[in-house]
């Protein structure tokens, strides 16, 4: 199967599938003359033919949701997409492999699927990849939004609950600051002013790496999301 997912990968037909035709296939519905037409068809009957559960099936259009995200990237391209993410221990179509079987639902694969893209453009290098492709398989997609409060190399002042699921996930982390210096008032003339003042700590909150990564490319990931993250922003701008 590993075969058959480079192949359909590096396809240069494969701008003429579809997420329908995709499920043709699986529910062998697809006749020769079809096959005939668009020869990456024909991976996908392999695919089918080797797994026949329906867990398999699901495999299949997971896995189908991330790649048609870059159907449309030039084919050199998607096979430097492979070749980049290859190592000593496993292929790339392998590691894509990997990552599409902990995606728990058709959203997240496509959300990956245009991280691939993002990585087949040359837009984000191989350690970036890999770890936006941690964040997006062990989040929960909705609550990466509150990301787009923070600003890249500024300093928040927040409230940690509203914030506890991307602190969690080490998007964000917390800055001690010092403590502002205690001062003793020795001239009170209203007995209502304090005897003391200062001493507060300010505790501030900075993207780690992986938020700024997350941030930057934000859009990319979620372009359905544009006008809602741009209000965010707006709306926090001076917060």
């Amino acid at each position: 199967m590993n075969t058959e997912l480079k192949n359909i990968i590096q396809s240069e037909d494969l701008r003429d599938l579809s997420i329908d035709l995709v499920d043709k296939v699986i529910d062998n519905k697809v006749g020769s003359e079809i096959i005939t037409e668009i020869p990456v068809l024909k991976y996908l009957v392999s695919i089918r033919r080797i797994h026949q559960s329906i867990s398999d099936s699901i495999f299949i259009k997971k896995a189908m949701k991330v790649i048609l995200e870059i159907g449309n990237v030039n084919w050199k391209e998607r096979i430097e997409l492979v070749n980049e993410l290859s190592d000593e221990h496993s292929g790339g179509a392998e590691k894509i492999m990997l990552a599409i079987d902990k995606l728990e639902s058709y959203e997240k694969c496509q959300v990956f699927g245009r991280l691939c893209r993002l990585k087949a453009l040359n837009k984000i290098d191989t350690d970036g990849f890999m770890r936006l492709s941690r964040i997006i398989q062990n989040s929960y997609l909705h609550d990466l939004f509150s990301i787009n409060s923070f600003v890249i190399g500024g300093k928040r002042e927040i409230w940690e609950g509203d914030y506890h699921n991307i602190i969690s996930m080490g998007l964000i982390f917390q800055e001690p600051s010092e403590q502002q210096k205690i001062e003793i008032n020795h001239h009170r003339y209203d007995p209502e002013e304090p005897e003391v003042t200062g001493g507060q700590i300010t505790f501030n909150y900075l993207l780690s790496y992986e938020g700024e990564l997350l941030l930057k490319f934000y859009i990319d990931l979620f372009p359905e999301e544009t006008e809602m993250v741009n209000k965010w922003r707006k709306k926090h701008k001076n917060v």
